[in-house]
């Protein structure tokens, strides 16, 4: 089950995204960084994956899509650091 959870701060918000990011999910995703977006335009807006165990092709595509818009991809760890840097070139 996708959790998501938003920090925050004077420059940056930053979304938490935890578990399966696939399906049903990745439209609520869509809709949370959708609105962090237009309600605080002036600040940078970071997707943490850290705790993403993985996602499909629709996850795929809306990670791009953010990334595209400006908004940074964050993660470590074995798994979703090297899925960010082949997906998307985004530094971590």
């Amino acid at each position: 089950m996708l959790r998501i959870h938003i920090v925050e701060q004077t420059a940056v918000i930053t979304i938490y995204v935890e578990d399966r990011l696939a399906s049903e999910a990745v439209g609520e995703l869509r809709n949370v960084w959708e609105s962090v977006r237009d309600r605080s335009p002036e600040k940078e807006t970071v997707i943490d994956l850290c705790s993403v165990r993985t996602f499909d092709n629709s996850g795929s595509d809306l990670l791009s899509q953010v990334h595209k818009a400006g908004t940074r991809l964050a993660g470590n760890g074995l798994c979703i650091a090297p899925l960010i840097q082949e997906n998307w070139n985004a530094l971590i």
